[in-house]
């Protein structure tokens, strides 16, 4: 049975997709455009329609393997119930319900035959959302993450998109630390963490965290000095116990400097298979190739090759995170 993780400080994992079932189309020939915004200082809001209904502001999030739904907006939709499957975070396992969406859009690109876990009271936290995207939407979009404009510029396959940035293509890979199967809806990206001797880290690349996260055990091998621990918390209300430490990271040829959040305990997420997590956040912008597997940190406009404009009124579709509980 293959079990599914949530993501973000929830600590992502892997999972099947439903492939056979799951077909995407797009309702244009150039790149979709669409405004998020921001809550909890890095939580991308996109608004999402289910089977034709809507938009409902959902969670834009790569570290999440597979799509999620609130419970009571599967009721409110009647969704058809999918079987269960294992659903893990923080190390626990439980079977989780599924229910089946015949299409999922967003911003015109549409994914059929998504099955969806089913969450409970997803939406009595913040940022009060009634969904997560996961990377079994997306992972059939090649998409650029502006993080100054709040903006999120996505085609279908390879295309247009892919040849308007400029900058180091890091490999996207789906085998994690221990070199076990590659699993499928993972983003994996290669790094060096310089204290811990320059050896080879592998982050999942996650637009649900809010810091970079190392839980490889470097607690326990004295990587880093002792220090308090502070709870650090997941958009769904989880926390753990963690220390806040400053590490030097290596990403192709760029070297950056980063409080990061270490947790107490040596954790390490249950079958996650990678080293840490990282932010998407972390960059100005930040261009995913889910066809061409790779990834650029900060692209450039490759020469001749116009920035397109924010659309007008995209906007007007999502709405403020600090209304939805009202909703």
């Amino acid at each position: 049975m293959t079990s599914s993780r949530l993501s973000s400080t929830l600590f992502p994992f892997a999972s099947c997709a439903f492939c056979l079932s799951i077909f995407a189309t797009s309702s244009a020939q150039q790149p979709h455009q669409v405004k998020f915004r921001i809550a909890e200082e890095s939580i991308i809001i996109v608004p999402v329609t289910i089977n034709g209904a809507g938009p409902f502001n959902f969670m834009l999030d790569t570290g999440t393997t597979n799509t999620l739904i609130d419970r009571k907006l599967a009721e409110e939709l009647h969704l058809p119930l999918a079987g269960a499957r294992p659903l893990a975070a923080l190390g626990k396992e439980a079977d989780t319900f599924l229910a089946h969406a015949d299409s999922v859009s967003m911003a015109g690109a549409n994914v059929r035959g998504l099955n969806l876990f089913v969450i409970n009271h997803l939406s009595d936290s913040p940022p009060y959302v009634r969904g997560s995207l996961g990377e079994d939407f997306m992972r059939h979009f090649d998409l650029l993450i502006d993080n100054r404009h709040h903006l999120i510029q996505f085609e279908l396959g390879s295309g247009s998109l892919r040849d308007m940035f400029a900058g180091e293509q890091l490999p996207l890979t789906l085998t994690g630390s221990t070199e076990k199967a590659p699993t499928e809806n993972r983003l994996i990206v290669v790094g060096h963490c310089i204290e811990s001797e320059g050896r080879e880290m592998k982050f999942q690349l996650d637009s649900g965290a809010t810091r970079v996260m190392l839980f490889s055990g470097l607690n326990a091998r004295a990587v880093f000095p002792s220090a308090p621990t502070h709870t650090v918390e997941g958009p769904f209300g989880l926390g753990i116990e963690a220390n806040l430490q400053t590490a030097h990271l290596r990403l192709g040829k760029r070297l950056f400097t980063e409080t990061v959040i270490v947790p107490e305990g040596n954790i390490t997420p249950r079958g996650a298979d990678v080293d840490g997590l990282l932010p998407t956040s972390l960059f100005r912008s930040i261009f995913i190739s889910h066809s061409g597997k790779f990834v650029i940190l900060d692209p450039s406009a490759k020469p001749a090759v116009a920035q397109s404009k924010t659309p007008s009124g995209i906007d007007t579709q999502i709405k403020d995170a600090d209304t939805l509980r009202t909703e």
